[in-house]
């Protein structure tokens, strides 16, 4: 069921929503309100650098558009979000939440008599032990329609003397799938799953414009092959599949698979060996949750993260998100929030003031060396005494406050017996301050 979102509950920020329509069980129509929300959130870091030379630093923000829906399915929440970020990356991100599924169990049971299938999450209260799978089916155009999927691996490189004379090298041997079929991982190996379109190729080295998926490695189903799980969930045994595109075929497990009897899906699909390379394909990525219930998954659960990514290789002439405005305070207008004259901080054994620093919007990196009030107070070598009320020598603590950044102003000074902050204020370009 489609959950209707709230505004400042489900998605934060500046939201456009869109509604919809779900069927219910006698397949009429059923609108939902505000089913499916927008929005933009900050993501950290996209890219940074400094420059050791000169202590210089050029960072941006990965600012993501979201598109979101949330779905109950029976306990269960399940948070699903495609985010597109600037660098041309595609994240499909599931969150599951929501109440366990429990059976009750005798509540003076001794730990060493507690089946082994499943986890005491409550006194009388078992959750058993269960898979989450999710299949994301994908119908790629990577600059056109003819794709063929190739998956690599990387191979250590023998000993030469000339070539690899320290035994460090490796390369990578690619190997193109012709006909339908499933693929699984292999760690070992860093085997990559790889979308390209082999007539379409980069302007800087000449290779086939690709898309990559990085999927989480998961357990495949462990219901045998002879349940009706197995027989059903035709997804659930491989990593992925490859198939050719054809009209109808949108569901991994089938169209009914609630009373499928097997034979209808991406494993069915499959087993015709139909050709997959440079035509119309569609790859089918499955990710899950091998989940072994915990007590902090009660009596709600709090969100288990899986992502699915999809990263440009070799698509673009450059980082596509090179041209992304620097991040500057100017901009983000980030609040330094100061400890209130009296409040102190302790370090080792003594009461230390709170240092105090402002900023114009520069990139800095700050280090911090406190002594403790009791010790003679310093300063660095050749500075000006502090503009703060002088204190008996004997009872301050020093501050030396080393700063690099590529513009701002600082402020610093040496923390008297009660905790209180003489200041000294430099403004102006700063680098490598100290």
């Amino acid at each position: 069921m489609a959950n209707n979102l709230t505004l400042g509950c489900d998605c934060l920020g500046a939201i456009h929503y869109l509604s919809g329509y779900i069927a219910d069980d006698q397949g009429k129509p059923v609108h939902k309100q505000n089913c499916i929300c927008i929005h933009e959130q900050d993501a950290g870091i996209g890219w940074k650098h400094t420059n050791y030379r000169t202590g210089r630093a050029a960072v941006v923000r990965n600012r993501e558009l979201v598109i979101q829906s949330i779905i109950t399915v029976a306990n269960y929440e399940y948070v699903l979000a495609w985010i597109f970020n600037q660098a041309g990356e595609v994240t499909y991100e599931v969150r599951a939440t929501g109440v366990l599924s429990t059976c009750p169990i005798d509540d003076d049971v001794a730990p060493e008599d507690t089946p082994g299938w499943g986890t005491v999450v409550h006194p009388g209260v078992l959750a058993q032990h269960h898979q989450h799978i999710f299949s994301l089916r994908v119908d790629p155009a990577i600059d056109g329609h003819e794709n063929r999927f190739v998956y690599d691996e990387a191979i250590p490189l023998p000993r030469d003397p000339k070539t690899n004379p320290y035994g460090t090298g490796y390369v990578t041997k690619e190997t193109v799938i012709t006909n339908s079929c499933g693929i699984n991982t292999d760690t070992e190996k860093n085997r990559r799953f790889i979308i390209q379109n082999s007539h379409k190729k980069n302007p800087i080295n000449g290779k086939p414009v690709s898309y990559k998926i990085v999927a989480p490695p998961f357990q495949k189903m462990l219901a045998d092959k002879d349940s009706w799980h197995y027989k059903r969930c035709e997804f659930a045994d491989q990593a992925v599949y490859v198939t050719s595109y054809r009209d109808g075929e949108l569901y991994a497990a089938g169209k009914f698979t609630n009373q499928s009897h097997g034979g209808d899906g991406v494993r069915t699909y499959a087993s015709r060996g139909d050709n997959v390379k440079d035509t119309d394909i569609v790859v089918w990525i499955q990710f899950g949750i091998n989940h072994i219930p915990r007590i902090e998954d009660f009596p709600v659960m709090p969100v288990e993260t899986i992502r699915v990514m999809m990263k440009p290789v070799n698509f673009f002439d450059r980082n596509p998100a090179i041209d992304v405005p620097p991040s500057t305070q100017v901009s983000n207008r980030s609040t330094l929030l100061a400890y209130p004259q009296g409040v102190v901080k302790t370090a080792g054994n003594g009461k230390v003031g709170a240092l105090v620093e402002s900023s114009k919007g520069g990139c800095c990196s700050t280090s911090v060396e406190i002594s403790p009030p009791g010790t003679a107070g310093s300063t660095s070598e050749g500075e000006e005494e502090g503009d703060g009320k002088e204190e008996d020598e004997g009872e301050k603590g020093s501050v030396r406050h080393k700063e690099t950044c590529s513009c701002g102003s600082i402020e610093e000074g040496q923390v008297g017996g009660e905790g209180k902050v003489g200041l000294r204020k430099k403004l102006g370009e700063c680098c490598n301050v100290s």
